[in-house]
């Protein structure tokens, strides 16, 4: 049965979508075979405390913006994933001690065109969508978390740190684009963890 994504998704697009499956077969098939996937793809990571909560911003820089703007403007929906952790330092006898995972937050939205009111629209996994005019303003909401509250507690342990990574789907097949799925998946980029201490 299709997603409830599915169907927000296809009322907000033209029944054009199949005649445009061939270019996004190709533009899948660029992302497999063209551009290096690591070239000019970074993460990064700032952290901040303040008061009893330890806060994260992370900007996720890609060189193939351009053809996710023009996978989104055919009806497509791409979708970012920010995970982030905050570790408690530990230190021991043994020559290996695991650091304790104070919580892990997970942070993920999809984005795609709206034909109707002519707008890019990024829509959390809450609910919440937000409209952009242009492609820059859309690629620094999509692509980008500010001042994100990752950890809150009244005693905060002095030795701390942040560890994020991003996950992206530049192009999030949904059906009846099953054929091409496999591609999608394979065109998906993980960075490698990141890691910040926490002031």
């Amino acid at each position: 049965m299709p997603s409830s994504s599915f169907f927000r998704t296809a009322s907000k697009r033209s029944d054009g979508r199949i005649a445009r499956a061939g270019a996004v077969v190709v533009l899948a098939a660029l992302a497999l075979a063209g551009v290096p996937r690591a070239a000019a793809q970074s993460l990064d990571l700032a952290v901040t405390v303040r008061e009893d909560t330890v806060r994260a911003s992370l900007s996720f820089s890609w060189n193939r913006e351009a053809a996710l703007i023009a996978s989104l403007r055919d009806g497509l929906e791409s979708r970012v994933v920010f995970t982030l952790r905050v570790y408690q330092k530990r230190s021991g006898f043994l020559p290996f001690p695991r650091d304790r995972l104070l919580s892990e937050t997970v942070i993920a939205r999809s984005a795609y065109w709206d034909f109707l009111d002519r707008k890019f629209v990024v829509e959390a996994d809450d609910g919440v969508r937000t409209a952009y005019e242009g492609p820059n303003e859309l690629l620094r909401a999509f692509l980008s978390v500010k001042d994100y509250p990752v950890y809150r507690g009244w005693a905060l342990p002095r030795t701390r740190y942040v560890s994020a990574r991003a996950h992206i789907e530049p192009v999030r097949l949904m059906p009846p684009l099953t054929i091409v799925s496999l591609a999608g998946t394979a065109a998906s980029y993980t960075t490698p963890w990141k890691r910040e201490e926490a002031p």
